[in-house]
């Protein structure tokens, strides 16, 4: 089983990763749950050397697609900032509390 769900794992990443830089939450969700799953099964199994080995060497993956998730979610919590100062009724720049920051988007991901 451990040979099955590390090759599922390895493929499960790279289509996780599609679909983050998609922004498309329910692929995103539906996969995460099937990565706990995968994980969960692994736990189990008494992973060989190569096994271990190939589960060390997807450390690197994991952590690439959290990076791109936290990404992700900063770029559509800024949208919906701009959006929703955009939908605000126009004030005074002067009315913003001192130090307040501006509301920007972020373009980085």
């Amino acid at each position: 089983m451990s040979h099955e769900a590390l090759t599922e794992l390895e493929q499960l990443l790279r289509d996780e990763r599609e679909a983050i830089r998609r922004l498309d939450g329910a692929t995103v969700l539906s996969y995460a749950e099937r990565k706990e799953a995968l994980m969960r099964a692994l736990e189990r199994d008494v992973l060989s050397a190569e096994g271990a080995s190939r589960l060390r060497a997807l450390t690197p993956a994991l952590r690439h697609n959290s990076v791109l998730l936290a990404h992700a979610r900063d770029v559509l919590r800024d949208a919906l900032v701009a959006v929703r100062a955009e939908a605000a009724p126009a004030v005074k720049a002067s009315s913003r509390p001192a130090g307040a920051p501006p509301r920007i988007l972020s373009v980085r991901g």
